[in-house]
C-alpha cells in the first residue's frame, strides 16, 4: 500500500498493522455511525471517515457530541459506530452500553478491571479488558505519544489508507487536524506520524512546507492587524494600534491594492523579507528570545486559493472551529471534505463571529483577572464565555507566559447543572510529572463527571455545584507531585 513506504520506524508499522486490522472490520459494515468530537480535530477525522465510507459504498451518518456520557451513548442511533477523535477515554462506558464500534482516537485510554501490572503496556491492557466489541486504533497503544506524534485525523486517516490507496488526498484534513490540535507546539514542527503525512501530502503535490512567519492570518488579515497582533511581545509593534501602518510606511510596503487591504500572501517574496529581516532586528534589540515562536515552518496547500483560510492550515483549522463550536458540525465537515460552495461559504461567517468571541473571551478574563490556589490558576466565566472556546482562551492567555509551571484552568457553564472545564499548560510542566489527562479524569470522576485528554491539554465536564471541590484536588495532587520534585532535589 502507498503509505508503507513511508513506515519504516517499527512502531509505525505496528500501528498501521493494527489499523489495517481495523479497516477489515469497518469495511464488513453496511451501515456505520460516524459519531465524532466537535473541534478541528474531530471535524477533520469525520471528514476523512464519511469520505473513506462513502468511497467504498458503506451508508454513514454523522453525530457530533462534545462529550461521552451514558445518556450521549443510549441516544446514539442504532448500528456500528464509528467513533473519532474521541471514545478511548470512555471505553468502559462504552463497554458497559454494549456498544459495538471501532475508535480512532489519541487521547489515551482508559484503563479499569485489569491486573495493574498490565496498566503500563496498552497491548497487554487490551488482551486483558473485556472490549470484545470495541476496535480500538489509538498511538498508545504502540507507545507514542498523542500529543505530538499524531491526532484523532491522523489516526483516523491511517485507517482510511488502510482500506484504499485512493483515499491518498485525505491527507489535507489529516493535516489540518494536527494543527488544529497543537500537535506541533511540543517542538514548532509537526513531528512523528503526523511528519509522515506532510512528506506523503508533499509528495502528491496536496502540501508545502515554508519556512516563514508563524503568525496567524497571513492568508486572511490585513496586513497592519496580521503585524500587530502577530505576537505579544514584539517591540514597537504588538498590540499598538497603528504600528502595522507605519511599519509598512517605514518599510514602503503599499498597505493596499486599490480599495482592497492586502494580506501578508499578496506579498512578493522581497516585501516579504524586508518584514522578516525587520522583525529579526526588534526580537534582537528587545532582547527577545522568540525565534522558534516567530519564525519556523508553516503548512499550506497549494491548490487552494491563496487568499482563502484553507489555504494555511492553522486558518483552515481555526475555520473548522468556527463551524463546530457553535452547532455547525457538519458545516465544518463538508469543507474539510472540499467543499467550497454553499457550506464554505457559511464558515467564512462563522469565522468571523468565532474570532470576536475569542477576542472577547480573551479581554474578559484578562479585564476580570485569574484566580489562583497555590499551584493552579483558574478562572470561572459562567455564561459570559461560550463553554466550547473556553480551551481555546486558555491557550492565548498561556502563551503569553510560556516559562510558567502553573496550569491554567478556565471553566463556564455547560448543560444545565454541569461546568466545562479546560486546562493548558507550558512544557516546563512536564518537569512535574503529572499528566494533566489521567489527573483531569480522576478529579472529575471524584466529583461525578468525566474528563480526559492529555499530558499538557485537558478537559472536563462536572457538576456545578463540586467546582471548588474539583480545583482543590487538583491543586492538591500537583502540589504533591511538586513537593516529591523538591524532596528529590535535596
Amino acid at each position: 500500500m502507498l503509505i508503507e513506504k513511508y513506515l519504516r520506524d517499527e512502531k509505525y508499522r505496528r500501528l498501521f498493522e493494527i489499523a489495517r486490522d481495523v479497516a477489515n472490520i469497518i469495511s464488513d459494515q453496511k451501515r456505520v455511525i460516524i459519531v465524532s468530537h466537535i473541534d478541528a480535530d474531530g471535524l477533520s477525522s469525520s471528514a476523512i471517515a464519511k469520505k473513506t465510507l462513502e468511497r467504498s459504498g458503506i451508508d454513514t451518518e454523522v453525530v457530533f457530541i462534545k462529550n461521552v456520557d451514558p445518556k450521549v451513548l443510549k441516544d446514539l442511533p442504532p448500528g456500528f459506530k464509528w467513533f473519532v477523535d474521541l471514545g478511548s477515554g470512555s471505553m468502559k462506558m462504552i463497554r458497559d452500553a454494549q456498544i459495538e464500534c471501532a475508535i480512532t482516537d489519541h487521547h489515551l485510554p482508559d484503563q479499569f478491571d485489569i491486573d495493574p501490572e498490565f496498566r503500563r503496556d496498552l497491548l497487554e491492557f487490551l488482551e486483558h479488558s473485556d472490549f470484545g466489541s470495541i476496535y480500538q486504533v489509538n498511538p498508545h497503544m504502540v507507545g507514542l505519544n498523542g500529543s505530538y506524534e499524531v491526532s484523532g485525523s491522523g489516526v483516523t486517516f491511517l485507517v482510511s489508507m488502510a482500506m484504499s490507496d485512493n483515499n491518498a488526498d485525505l491527507v489535507v484534513p489529516a493535516i489540518v487536524g494536527a494543527v488544529g490540535d497543537v500537535q506541533d507546539a511540543n517542538s514548532g514542527i509537526l513531528e512523528g506520524l503526523n511528519r509522515i503525512f506532510i512528506n506523503l501530502g508533499n509528495d502528491l503535490g496536496l502540501v508545502r512546507i515554508d519556512q516563514d512567519l508563524r503568525f496567524f492570518g497571513r492568508a486572511t488579515r490585513p496586513l497592519p492587524k496580521f503585524l500587530e497582533l502577530g505576537y505579544d511581545r514584539l517591540p514597537g509593534i504588538s498590540n499598538l494600534r497603528g504600528s502595522g501602518s507605519k511599519l509598512l510606511k517605514y518599510l514602503n510596503i503599499p498597505i493596499k491594492d486599490g480599495d482592497r487591504f492586502r494580506v501578508y500572501n499578496d506579498l512578493s517574496e522581497d516585501e516579504k523579507r524586508l518584514i522578516r529581516t525587520e522583525i529579526f532586528k526588534r526580537l534582537i534589540i528587545g532582547d527577545i528570545d522568540a525565534f522558534d515562536e516567530v519564525f519556523g515552518e508553516t503548512y499550506v496547500f497549494p491548490r487552494e486559493d491563496v487568499r482563502s483560510p484553507t489555504y494555511d492550515a492553522k486558518e483552515f483549522a481555526t475555520l473548522l472551529n468556527s463551524c463546530g463550536r457553535y452547532g455547525e458540525g457538519m458545516t465544518g465537515l463538508n469543507v474539510a471534505a472540499g467543499d467550497r460552495g454553499e457550506d464554505y461559504m457559511k464558515s467564512i461567517s462563522l469565522m468571523s463571529s468565532h474570532r470576536r468571541n475569542l477576542v472577547n473571551g480573551y479581554n474578559h478574563i484578562m479585564a476580570e483577572g485569574l484566580r489562583s490556589l497555590k499551584n493552579i490558576d483558574y478562572f470561572y466565566a459562567g455564561k459570559d464565555i461560550n463553554e466550547n472556546i473556553v480551551g481555546i482562551v486558555a491557550n492565548m492567555i498561556i502563551a503569553r507566559n510560556p516559562e510558567t509551571r502553573r496550569p491554567l484552568i478556565t471553566m463556564a457553564d455547560s448543560d444545565p447543572g454541569t461546568v466545562k472545564a479546560s486546562v493548558r499548560a507550558n512544557k516546563v510542566f512536564l518537569k512535574t510529572g503529572v499528566d494533566l489527562a489521567d489527573l483531569f479524569r480522576r478529579a472529575a470522576m471524584g466529583v461525578g463527571g468525566v474528563g480526559g485528554g492529555h499530558d499538557l491539554a485537558a478537559g472536563a465536564n462536572i457538576p456545578a455545584d463540586r467546582v471548588d471541590d474539583f480545583l482543590r484536588f487538583v491543586d492538591s495532587e500537583i502540589g504533591r507531585a511538586v513537593s516529591s520534585i523538591v524532596e528529590s532535589d535535596r
